[in-house]
């Protein structure tokens, strides 16, 4: 709706104003437009432009959890709500040691890579990583899915839009992308977790 709104707004400019320059005007909007859709990741985009940084890190890097960042501002659409979003925080680790390593995307594009790994930390076992190769499902899909089992609105003031988070339940061995939400009236958060592998919706533990 937006871009719709933008261009009309364009094309009844273009009527006062030279031709050549409306079209130059028309041109640079759309670039704008399609550049702001291209900042937009689905969560394994985000996870493939941040495993590079990892593997540099260490070459035994593997993926511990990933989880998109609330810094979207509000516009005419719903934030997230093609599944993707702009700023995300990916989590890596080495398993068995207590290694710790976390890429920050912004817009899109890589801004921070930080070592965050504490001597006093605890070791993680092989069980706390996801596997890339079991990640059949994508955050685009899966939000679909979770809006048709209806119940699930987009947030409004915090938490903006739908969330998105892939998280390791090692209880039950799942590897989990979770579609995260609201209720009706904005006064509790709700969670669709969906097994990676599968694409089965699997209930999120609390």
């Amino acid at each position: 709706m937006k871009k719709i709104i933008l261009v009309v707004l364009l094309l009844l400019i273009s009527i006062c104003t030279v031709e050549k320059v409306s079209a130059r005007s028309l041109q640079s909007t759309e670039d704008t437009l399609e550049s702001d859709e291209h900042r937009k990741l689905s969560i394994r985009q985000a996870i493939e432009l941040a495993y590079h940084s990892a593997l540099k890190w260490n070459k035994n890097a593997q993926l511990l959890d990933a989880i998109n960042i609330d810094l979207d501002k509000k516009s005419g659409k719903i934030i997230g709500g093609n599944g993707k979003r702009k700023h995300w925080n990916i989590s890596f680790g080495v398993p068995d040691t207590n290694k710790f390593f976390l890429v920050t995307i912004h817009n899109g594009k890589i801004d921070k890579i930080n070592d965050l790994t504490n001597k006093g930390d605890s070791p993680y076992p092989k069980k706390e990583f996801i596997q890339m190769k079991d990640i059949k499902y994508d955050s685009p899909e899966l939000l679909k899915k979770a809006l048709k089992m209806g119940n699930i609105y987009p947030g409004k003031d915090w938490a903006k839009g739908y969330n998105f988070m892939l998280r390791k339940e090692t209880e039950r061995n799942i590897s989990l992308i979770l579609v995260i939400g609201w209720n009706s009236d904005q006064t509790k958060m709700k969670a669709v977790g969906f097994n990676v592998t599968t694409g089965e919706y699997i209930p999120p533990q609390t």
